[in-house]
């Protein structure tokens, strides 16, 4: 599987990622080689900007810059089967934007291999 994120530095995996910092809205980054691959596909995708970096020199809507501020909150979402799940360490952050529902209840949860019953319709706070 492949990561969202490929750090030259890192040797990441599906089960051992990080740490990062998921971005807020106002949180401001400077750019470079680390910053640039954690979070090109945010800024591009639903930031309303383009990133690029030709030669080691950073461009955000094709003007020269050393940083980026990020508008949006996001958040990095885990598939409920973490070893079979397509989630955020493939597509990275998700804007806050784009979450349209939310849990109300627990219909399931496994833990060593034996379903417990007493979390069986709590609520998720």
């Amino acid at each position: 599987k492949k990561l969202f994120a490929k750090l030259p530095d890192k040797k990441w995996t599906f089960d051992n990622m990080g740490p990062f910092v998921v971005p807020e809205k106002g949180m401001k980054i400077e750019l470079s080689p680390e910053t640039f691959s954690l979070y090109e596909r945010a800024i591009n995708s639903s930031e309303n900007s383009k990133i690029k970096e030709i030669n080691g020199v950073y461009y955000i809507n094709n003007k020269k810059s050393t940083s980026y501020t990020f508008n949006q909150d996001y958040y990095f979402m885990m598939g409920d089967n973490r070893k079979s799940s397509e989630d955020s360490r493939r597509w990275g952050f998700v804007p806050e934007s784009n979450i349209i529902g939310k849990v109300q209840c627990v219909l399931f949860s496994n833990y060593q291999d034996r379903f417990r019953w007493d979390r069986l319709f709590k609520s998720v706070n």
